[in-house]
């Protein structure tokens, strides 16, 4: 069946040419906003310079455009082309961006305004660079072309929390599916402005024909966050929504209790990327005084998986729970373990999924999420422990150590690295081990091993929040 996943974007932004759908800030406190119509002209600026170079419809694109309303425009063009953009890792080296080219056999990259010698170096190994050109005058639309729904529509990596990262082929056809359970999970609301992080969320509001203000974030390297400044955009441009990691709603949170602002006009907020501390959404409702705040919990390869309305605090000890499973998922959990989860045991073991919105790779039946977790009797799901650092002790999951200790105001990260006996417990802030052994009196004591102080927990490089478990055991971790 053919289709393309820009075509309703298409419609929206035809239907609506006046109207803005991104507003990108600029400097001096001002943005650049795009509306149904100028995005239209740069989607078909694109389109037109992969046409005047004879690309194939399936032609794998690389895009070496950084984070800009440009590589938005780039991403649509060469969807709407019938081309396949692929976006980079994050925070990878040059040289590791050209592996990537050979190792996917790319063989053309779209430049905003490249160098000459980047032309010629990547024109030694066959590779087209693609620019945007000023002869291309007069372009004020392109219709999508239709390709199969099975063809990529978008090439992206996961975040590698478990190794390194990993391109994940999304169809058209999953692409759209995606769209249509974020939808039904997060009705639009009328007049909606949005304020993601994700850069997925900004593709999902333009197929909803909402307006996207993209927070201010240098190079948008959320290390870099000023949240007085991202606080002030979220009052100043009536933001109704936003959506962020724990590293991102951290920061926010920080920033709030120190000065005690109120921000009522947010009506929703959602949190995910990483498992979530259960008194993390708690203290927003303090300062988000009128939101209904969610817990996401999904992957590159199926978003969402299940959401979690927050209401009442839940038990840390029992796990992160990230609530009801999505209508459109079939979830199976291998119950190869046993749980102890407060006064029940739960079958427990690795939790995989199917469905309309999931990515499975040829000849794969179920998705590995690489979580383990369990359903309880009311069939919500907890997560207890994640793929490499999965060993129980006594019955217990180290994501229920963590969870409880994450607690701790003192703790700015937490890990417990499961043995054959204990946790060893890494921790990076300013705490007593003694104060932590006190945290963790529920569990038996005889589970808890060595606490070692550390002063960087090795995180992910696109969340900032996933624990890389498997650099916890390294001679370069920092002690």
């Amino acid at each position: 069946m053919a289709s393309n996943f820009y075509s309703g974007i298409y419609h929206h932004l035809s239907e609506n040419p006046d109207k803005v759908f991104l507003k990108w800030p600029a400097k001096s406190d001002t943005y650049s906003q795009f509306s149904g119509k100028a995005i239209l002209e740069k989607v078909a600026f694109v389109c037109k310079a992969l046409e005047d170079k004879k690309i194939r419809i399936d032609e794998k694109v690389f895009i070496g455009v950084p984070f800009s309303p440009e590589l938005v425009f780039a991403v649509l063009g060469i969807m709407a082309y019938g081309a396949i953009p692929v976006l980079p890792p994050a925070a990878t080296t040059k040289m590791e961006l050209f592996k990537q080219l050979l190792q996917k056999k790319i063989k053309v990259v779209y430049f905003k305004n490249p160098p000459i010698f980047i032309k010629l170096f990547l024109a030694l190994f066959g590779i087209k660079a693609i620019f945007q050109s000023s002869n291309f005058k007069n372009i004020t639309d392109f219709k999508p072309t239709l390709v199969s729904e099975d063809q990529a529509a978008l090439i992206s990596f996961s975040s590698g929390s478990t190794g390194k990262p990993r391109a994940v082929y999304r169809s058209h056809k999953i692409l759209n599916s995606q769209h249509l359970a974020l939808k039904k999970s997060f009705p639009p609301m009328p007049g909606q402005q949005d304020f993601p992080i994700f850069p997925n969320i900004l593709l999902h509001n333009l197929s909803l024909g909402i307006a996207t203000v993209i927070p201010e974030i240098p190079n948008f390297d959320i290390r870099l966050l000023e949240p007085q400044k991202v606080l002030k955009q979220i009052v100043d441009e009536d933001v109704d929504s936003l959506t962020g990691n724990v590293f991102y709603f951290k920061k926010l949170l920080k920033q709030l209790q120190h000065t005690g602002q109120i921000l009522p006009g947010v009506k929703e907020i959602g949190i995910g990327g990483s498992p979530v501390p259960e008194y993390l959404p708690q203290l927003l409702k303090s300062y988000f005084v009128n939101a209904v705040i969610y817990i996401i919990y999904g992957s590159t390869q199926a978003e969402p998986i299940a959401v979690r309305t927050v209401r009442e605090h839940k038990n840390p000890a029992l796990g992160y729970f990230v609530g009801a499973v999505h209508p459109d998922i079939e979830l199976w959990i291998d119950s190869s373990q046993k749980i102890k989860a407060g006064k029940y045991k739960f079958p427990s073991g690795l939790i995989y999924v199917k469905g309309k919105h999931v990515v499975l790779e040829k000849d794969q039946e179920w998705l590995n999420t690489g979580d383990y977790g369990y359903l309880d009797r009311n069939s919500d799901l907890y997560l207890t422990g994640r793929q490499g650092n999965e060993t129980q002790v006594q019955g217990y999951g180290h994501y229920q150590i963590e969870n409880v200790l994450n607690s701790l105001p003192q703790i700015k990260q937490v890990a417990a690295i499961a043995n054959t006996e204990t946790f060893d417990i890494f921790y990076e802030g300013e705490v007593k081990p003694a104060t932590i052994r006190e945290k963790l009196k529920m569990f038996p004591v005889s589970i808890i091993g060595s606490i070692k102080s550390i002063k960087e927990m090795p995180l992910d490089k696109r969340h900032h929040s996933k624990i890389l478990y498997h650099n916890l055991c390294t001679p370069n971790l920092k002690t």
